[in-house]
């Protein structure tokens, strides 16, 4: 079956490096008061929709993010002298949404480098010159892949592997058994189409029922409506992400600014990812 989702990607709220324009890899910092403020219209955007799933960078201020964007919704409120940060049960912390490792080149800034021979090189073409003591290029764009991968994987045993027999998988059988009936009836006497139409009722009141007791997620995967799932990760991550995603994407061309949204709704094609974008 083809999987299809729609990914709303999140760079965390600004930190004081952003604002000093301070190579930000590694260095676990939080978000600024401001930026918790600047993450409010995502809050309300949320409110009401539901993610099948939420992955979240483990530095602080992706986690800080998240609990701002959460909070006051119906996902996970935030009770009152709670640690912002805190983790929040069911959301996947992954390390492999970090930003790229800048080494000795964190908390440096352009000014501070640009007479830096192998950054000047590293500018002009990131996968031919490693930060030192940092991370390559390859190794960076190998392990957003490979969490790209694991999030498919992920979806998969989410979505079909963790349901009773009686849920999902069902209610799918269900559905497509419904449709060949519905076929089957146009082509048959009228009294048959009644008596079809009847026992459509009697499985459409049964599989309402079993709704009801379903996880949100499930529910709506059983509809085939569409798939929310949010990632909180760092404006590389991002680029990455979309220059795997989006044919004829180079890595610089993706803009997203701390405490802003992109959204791109993705296939799984067998292999990898691929989509479009809808906004950002």
């Amino acid at each position: 079956m083809v999987m299809r989702i729609t990914l709303h990607l999140v760079r965390h709220g600004r930190t004081l490096w952003n604002e000093e324009r301070r190579y930000l890899g590694h260095e676990d910092q939080g978000i600024l008061v401001e930026g918790r403020e600047q993450l409010l219209p995502l809050r309300d955007r949320f409110f009401t929709r539901h993610f099948v799933r939420i992955y979240c960078s483990d530095l602080l201020r992706c986690r800080q993010t998240l609990n701002v964007i959460l909070s006051d919704s119906k996902m996970a409120a935030i009770p009152d002298g709670e640690v912002l940060g805190r983790i929040i049960p069911g959301v996947v912390y992954d390390p492999r949404l970090r930003e790229l490792d800048f080494g000795d080149w964190e908390g440096k800034t352009y000014e501070d480098l640009k007479s830096d021979i192998s950054y000047r090189h590293w500018i002009d073409n990131p996968a031919e010159v490693t930060p030192p003591n940092g991370e390559s290029w390859e190794a960076f764009r190998s392990r957003i892949q490979t969490f790209l991968t694991g999030m498919y994987l992920d979806l998969k045993e989410l979505l079909h592997v963790e349901e009773d027999p009686d849920t999902l998988v069902q209610a799918e059988a269900e559905a497509e058994a419904e449709a060949e009936a519905e076929a089957e009836a146009e082509a048959e006497a009228e009294a048959e189409a009644e008596a079809e139409a009847e026992a459509e009722a009697e499985a459409e009141a049964e599989a309402e029922a079993e709704a009801e007791a379903m996880p949100v997620s499930y529910v709506l995967r059983a509809q085939r409506a569409e798939l929310d799932v949010l990632v909180i990760t760092h404006g590389g991550v991002i680029r990455q992400i979309a220059a795997a995603a989006l044919p004829h994407t180079e890595f610089w061309e993706t803009q997203v600014s701390p405490g802003e949204e992109l959204q791109l709704q993705l296939t799984w094609d067998g292999e990898r990812w691929l989509g479009v974008r809808l906004s950002d």
